[in-house]
């Protein structure tokens, strides 16, 4: 039965036979649907007068200017750092990449201080693994957007 397991399920079941208080969900990959993603926004969203589904909208979106990426980008900081319960901070989290991979897919633009080699793995692993074919396309973009040359600009 294990035989026909993806690794994402094998991860879970390994998690939740552990016995280590420290194992944590990956939380990234749970709330990694499009509306499950937006139910966790949404309420916290409203207490800063957002509406999830027109950030998640923009994100998604080739057409969303850079300006509005990084604004969106720290809002997503602004609710990590608010955020009650893992899931809600895993949400804000997943937003906050999901935003920094459109700027980098959609429009060759690096909007983060991070070095971007750090990244590269995390987005792989997302484009592979996100369950929901939208938000696992923007990461796939954003992977192609490392590789591509003259190196993309970086937009702070």
């Amino acid at each position: 039965m294990l035989d026909h397991c993806t690794g994402r399920q094998l991860k879970e079941l390994l998690a939740l036979a552990s016995t280590d208080a420290k194992t944590t969900w990956n939380w990234l990959l749970e709330v990694g649907d499009l509306e499950q993603l937006e139910y966790l926004l949404t309420d916290m969203c409203s207490r800063i007068g957002q509406s999830a589904g027109a950030l998640l909208r923009a994100v998604c979106s080739p057409a969303t200017p850079v300006d509005a990426l990084v604004a969106i980008k720290s809002t997503a900081k602004r609710l990590a750092v608010a955020a009650e319960a893992a899931p809600q901070k895993a949400a804000a989290t997943l937003l906050y990449h999901l935003a920094v991979a459109s700027a980098l897919g959609h429009h060759a633009r690096y909007i983060s201080s991070k070095d971007p080699a750090e990244r590269l793995g995390l987005y792989k692993d997302l484009a592979a693994e996100l369950s929901d074919d939208d938000l696992a396309a923007i990461f796939e973009k954003a992977v192609a957007g490392f590789s591509e040359s003259p190196p993309w600009e970086v937009d702070l």
